[in-house]
């Protein structure tokens, strides 16, 4: 018996509400792996030329504060 096997196996005798719950948390994991959250070769791009900059330049905790609309703290 695979892993795979056990598992359905194993959620197949979970009562309803705790199987809908791994099943959630299953259709969770197997989205992350899609490729909806690849980078495109544009956006790997400029992610590497920033990356290599030798000084990097960040926003202040002002900027921060008005995107986020709390305090940023040090």
């Amino acid at each position: 018996m695979t892993m795979i096997e056990k598992f359905v196996d194993f959620v197949h005798a979970l009562p309803a509400d705790s199987a809908q719950s791994v099943e959630a948390t299953l259709a969770q994991i197997m989205e992350s792996y899609s490729d909806k959250y690849e980078l495109t070769p544009d956006q790997l791009a400029e992610m590497q030329k920033r990356m290599a900059e030798e000084n990097p330049e960040y926003s202040s905790k002002e900027a921060i504060t008005a995107i986020f609309g709390k305090p940023f703290s040090a």
